[in-house]
């Protein structure tokens, strides 16, 4: 109405201040800024360019919700987009988009079973070695738990084992079952140890876990020592020593369960988690992990290259891989460990038969060393005897000497012409 009423007046009319925009929108009781706004978009019906980049950021972010099978929060859908559509975007906009698509984030849920104190004694637990301090650097501290899962109409029960890294959020290894036994766990450590054993040559790596009993196992403490692992525990009943591992199920949980009910049979359930799993290591761009997956923040932090599609105009694949880089570094140290071994193992080896040449060898030539000291202390014996009588000489000779003879000994020359006085000859050195 305000537009078609200020636009049908006349020239003159328009100049006249009580016929003004602001009086025609206070008549029509609407705002300037909404006229104004409105007016923008009428003359103006093509969409502007913010319109145009919030339509092409949805379909990304409906990409995103389709790749990741579940829908992300605004960090989560931040990272994504950089990563994979190189798409910078503030979490504000984020937050505005989802309101619009009524997209709401997949949160955890808190754990029924947290809290729970086990039947161990406190006294007679492993030590918490850990003690919350979850390393500083990749494979150095790694997390292990069960969790259960359930599939199918009648909520049939499954369990899972997992050893993730503290540091990197990479799952090293895991195996489900239908029996909560170490067997379980024992099965995903032999897939940590098939597929990462040689990241793993590090001595002092940390194994934590809870006080289940599959943990505090005789079978299970043999196998970590026999590996040379150290084994660490958490306090009785407080999950908050194992946190990156229980918000890594807690999330998982919060992304699968549904997806699992669904499942009809324990082999696809089995399969779904695989693939989850899968997906975490190498598709799941981490926000505090620079943006990477887990795998890949791993290789970053081991050879400090982050993962480019481009080098200085050098295209990544027609460089080698970043995962072959890292095997032949990890083969190079292998192969030190190897050789510094076998040195010990030389070293610490016995030879009987060397060894008595050896010590024979030994003490010939400390014989032969005091047998010439014994030989040059006896001719130096003699010398030194020789000189002794010859000053006893000299001092017998001074002391019935005359004057005159006394007046000469006052000068060098004397002394070292006159027997038996020139034996300060023989003393040079001496002094």
């Amino acid at each position: 109405m305000v537009y078609q009423a200020y636009g049908s007046l006349s020239e003159e009319e328009k100049k006249q201040s009580w016929l003004s925009i602001s009086r025609l929108c206070r008549i029509m009781n609407c705002s300037t800024s909404g006229y104004y706004d409105w007016k923008k978009r009428y003359e103006n019906p093509e969409p502007s360019k913010r319109t145009e980049s919030d339509n092409q950021i949805r379909e990304k972010m409906t990409e995103i919700i389709r790749a990741l099978c579940f829908i992300p929060g605004t960090r989560t859908f931040r990272t994504e987009l950089w990563r994979r559509y190189d798409i910078p975007v503030s979490r504000k906009r984020l937050r505005r988009l989802m309101r619009e698509m009524n997209l709401f984030a997949t949160l955890p849920h808190k754990d029924a079973y947290k809290g729970q104190a086990t039947h161990n004694h406190p006294l007679s637990a492993l030590q918490n070695i850990v003690n919350r301090n979850f390393g500083d650097r990749p494979r150095q501290v790694i997390l292990t738990d069960i969790t259960y899962l359930y599939y199918g109409r009648e909520r049939s029960l499954y369990y899972l084992c997992a050893f993730i890294d503290a540091y990197t959020k990479e799952v090293l290894g895991w195996a489900m079952s239908k029996e909560m036994d170490v067997q379980l766990v024992k099965d995903a450590y032999d897939m940590m140890k098939e597929l990462h054993g040689n990241e793993l040559n590090n001595p002092g790596v940390l194994i934590h876990s809870d006080q289940g009993s599959q943990y505090t196992s005789t079978t299970f403490r043999q196998i970590l020592s026999d590996d040379e692992f150290v084994q660490s525990v958490s306090r009785r009943g407080n999950s908050q020593d194992n946190a990156p591992m229980e918000s890594f199920f807690g999330r998982m949980k919060t992304h699968l369960l549904s997806l699992i009910a669904l499942c009809p049979d324990y082999e696809t359930a089995v399969q779904l988690v695989n693939g989850y799993l899968e997906k975490h290591n190498n598709e799941f761009h981490r926000y505090e992990l620079a943006g990477l997956t887990p795998h890949e923040f791993y290789l970053f932090c081991v050879t400090g290259i982050y993962p480019c599609e481009t080098y200085y105009g050098v295209k990544a694949e027609e460089l080698m891989p970043i995962e072959e880089l890292v095997k032949i570094r990890l083969a190079k140290k292998e192969e030190k460990k190897r050789k510094r071994a076998e040195r010990k193992a030389a070293e610490t080896s016995i030879s009987p038969a060397s060894t008595i040449a050896r010590d024979q060898k030994k003490i010939r030539r400390l014989k032969r060393k005091w047998e010439q000291s014994k030989e040059n202390a006896e001719t130096q014996l003699a010398f030194l005897n020789g000189l002794e009588e010859q000053i006893k000489e000299a001092a017998h000779a001074y002391s019935e000497a005359d004057e005159e003879m006394k007046e000469k000994l006052k000068h060098a020359e004397t002394w070292q012409q006159t027997y038996p006085y020139n034996y300060v000859m023989k003393m040079n050195g001496m002094y």
